[in-house]
């Protein structure tokens, strides 16, 4: 497993403990997003989705 992989699904499972959240159920809605967001976005809006992710969990974790 590479050490990205490894990060990530450390992330993940911090995150599920966190909400309460099966990993398992994490896992799929994570690959499910994935794909959805590949199949049905375009790449500009895709980044605009992630940045705003990232926005909210910043103001999440500070505010």
């Amino acid at each position: 497993m590479s050490e990205f992989k490894k990060k990530e699904r450390a992330l993940l499972m911090s995150i599920c403990m966190a909400e309460k959240v099966p990993v398992a159920l994490g896992e799929e809605l994570l690959r499910t997003s994935e794909t959805f967001a590949y199949e049905t976005q375009s790449a500009a809006s895709r980044v605009k989705q992630y940045d705003d992710l990232i926005d909210y969990h910043f103001a999440k974790k500070n505010g």
